[in-house]
């Protein structure tokens, strides 16, 4: 792709408690990438500005915005997406966790090549890897009431998928215009980046993952330091989702069903299936059980509110 036709990509970098990940993410984007019209936009959420002010010392030419409380993940997004929109108006958003490390050269330029030779692409997504390079993550499917990943993928392979992971998102601006920013009922975390791609892909774009461009993700870094009950937030933003994208009897199955065993129960682990064996009964059941309770009881309220408007600000 020849410089004067590269498009213009903002890479929006939410972070909120870990700088030594975050420095190393943004290094191995300055020193990796060969691809160079982009410009990075991290977006402090820790509430305090101390991350920010610290990236902007050591990193001039990166812009930095802060946040004067922590918003949560899609709110977050949604406010670098917004500020890259109006400062520099990119072509391409490429939504990055603070924990992703990128180590081939070309991982940009090839995206962009692919995406650009597909107008009805409009997500694109990659291989995620662990450190040690096992696969995580490269998107997958909506089945009936389930949300399955894909078990693997070729370093050629360009796959159809419904969703991919929130920590690697290539979107370009079209999806933006037609369909707004990330649901921010889902803040803090969980399922906005499912929604976001089942919502792209209901306005006619397509969802696409990559197997020849791996990312290193260490997974669920960002979460370890939160101080609320993850699993309250687990449930209502699953059960927010259903209701949006679930015909009736595959809600009313992950809903009352599916949900109440992931309250009782948990995999050994992340890798597991979804078989008997592989699960152990949880010591904090009852409180757990109480978290869905809950999560049911918000959920409801927010529907006889009428409070279920999907922000659209970047479609004006």
């Amino acid at each position: 792709m020849k410089k004067n036709k590269e498009r213009k990509v903002a890479m929006i970098i939410p972070t909120y408690n870990q700088i030594k990940l975050l420095e190393k993410c943004i290094n191995s984007l300055k020193k990796t990438t060969s691809y160079k019209n982009y410009k990075i936009y991290v977006v402090d959420d820790s509430g305090e500005g101390k991350i920010g002010k610290e990236i902007k010392r050591k990193f001039k030419d990166v812009e930095v915005v802060i946040n004067k409380k922590n918003l949560g993940c899609s709110k977050t997004m949604n406010v670098g997406v917004k500020t890259a929109k109006e400062e520099y108006n990119p072509d391409y958003f490429l939504i990055l966790n603070d924990d992703t490390e990128v180590f081939q050269k070309d991982w940009l330029k090839n995206l962009i090549v692919l995406s650009e030779k597909d107008k009805e692409i409009g997500i694109m997504g990659c291989k995620l890897v662990y450190s040690d390079r096992r696969m995580q993550n490269a998107g997958g499917f909506l089945e009936k009431w389930k949300i399955s990943k894909l078990s693997k993928i070729g370093k050629d392979d360009l796959l159809d998928v419904d969703h991919i992971m929130g920590a690697f998102m290539l979107i370009k601006k079209e999806v933006v215009r037609k369909i707004g920013g990330f649901d921010e009922d889902f803040s803090p975390y969980l399922l906005e980046d499912t929604d976001y791609c089942l919502r792209a892909k209901e306005k006619g774009f397509k969802i696409k993952s990559y197997g020849g461009v791996e990312v290193i993700h260490q997974a669920h870094q960002s979460l370890k330091n939160l101080k609320d009950p993850k699993l309250f937030f687990r449930f209502k933003n699953d059960i927010r989702f259903s209701w949006r994208h679930l015909s009736f009897s595959n809600f009313i199955f992950r809903v009352f069903v599916y949900l109440p065993s992931v309250a009782l129960f948990k995999k050994v682990s992340d890798e597991s299936s979804l078989e008997i064996k592989n699960l152990r009964i949880r010591k904090e059941l009852l409180s757990n059980l109480g978290y869905l309770f809950k999560a049911y009881l918000f959920v409801l309220w927010k529907k006889i509110k009428s409070e279920d408007q999907i922000e659209v600000w970047c479609s004006k």
